[in-house]
């Protein structure tokens, strides 16, 4: 079985920067796990690694996915299993690095082949979020599939959708069908969880918007939100915030209070999400563990 590293973990917690070490280490070439960095145009806004990086180690599947089209797990599955094989195939080692849980478990755990959604099932999902308050969608949710809609936020609209489409599709939840048999890939997962200090993290995102600002945030968003339609690169922290100020709805300072906010809540998430589901056969805390995560992943068989 070929080995394959999966660095997960929450935002603001120094994983592309460990991926970068840990692959010249290794011989590794690096593979995007995180939902929003497939989009291009915003690579400032999702926090894409620095061009210099591209030039260090090679990167893959970044910045590559058009705003004008819907992009989900399933086809981010189908794409970095392509890459997997092309980087194997070169005799390096794959390191999928990324915050976005459920991608990293479709990846190790396989994917359930998910039922069609009609346009007229999608269509009335569609109209029924606009007309519902959270209180009664999240009542809604939680009649039609308790134990999924328990893993997801009431923010979180995409997957709140995918919830409703598929019972009202099928008249079975998603719990139903993610209990079916699994496609599982033929790959030795060394997954290793990038978890530091909380309070670390918390300042760490602090530092990182004020950043983002100073790279030119603003200017990204003048450049490139009308070229945004069917993603959802909408729900990223940040495009609305900067939107507003863009649109003089708010100040630069309500900027960076909100997306601190939102990114700390956001990476609470993560924590809680990895800790549960990710199963890691290694737990760090960052760059000090580096030999640590070497010298465990060439023990393995």
């Amino acid at each position: 079985m070929k080995k394959i590293i999966i660095l997960g973990g929450p935002t603001a917690s120094g994983k592309s920067k460990f991926a970068l070490n840990l692959a010249k280490l290794i011989k590794g070439e690096i593979i995007n796990g995180d939902s929003m960095q497939v989009y291009k145009y915003f690579s400032i806004l999702t926090s894409q690694p620095k061009e210099i990086d591209y030039k260090i180690i090679p990167h893959h599947l970044y910045g590559y996915v058009e705003t004008n089209i819907k992009y989900n797990a399933v086809k981010w599955l189908y794409d970095t299993n392509c890459k997997i094989k092309k980087v194997l195939k070169n005799n390096k080692t794959p390191i999928i690095v990324g915050g976005s849980g459920l991608y990293l478990e479709f990846l190790f755990k396989g994917v359930n082949n998910m039922p069609k959604i009609s346009l007229k099932t999608k269509n009335k999902v569609s109209l029924l979020l606009k007309n519902i308050s959270n209180a009664d969608l999240l009542s809604l949710i939680t009649k039609v599939d308790k134990e999924y809609s328990l893993k997801i936020h009431i923010a979180d609209k995409f997957r709140i959708s995918k919830l409703l489409e598929v019972y009202f599709e099928t008249n079975k939840n998603i719990t139903y069908y993610h209990s079916k048999s699994k496609k599982v890939n033929n790959y030795n997962f060394f997954k290793v969880l990038i978890s530091p200090d909380k309070d670390k993290v918390r300042l760490n995102i602090k530092n990182r918007v004020t950043e983002m600002l100073k790279e030119g945030l603003v200017e990204e968003l003048k450049k490139n939100r009308s070229k945004v339609a069917n993603c959802n690169i909408k729900n990223a922290i940040g495009f609305k915030e900067v939107n507003s100020y863009i649109e003089n709805e708010i100040d630069l300072e309500d900027v960076i209070n909100l997306m601190v906010k939102k990114t700390k809540s956001f990476a609470k998430r993560q924590f809680t999400w990895f800790e549960n589901r990710f199963d890691q056969n290694l737990k760090v805390s960052g760059e000090d563990n580096l030999s640590l995560v070497v010298e465990t992943f060439h023990k393995i068989i």
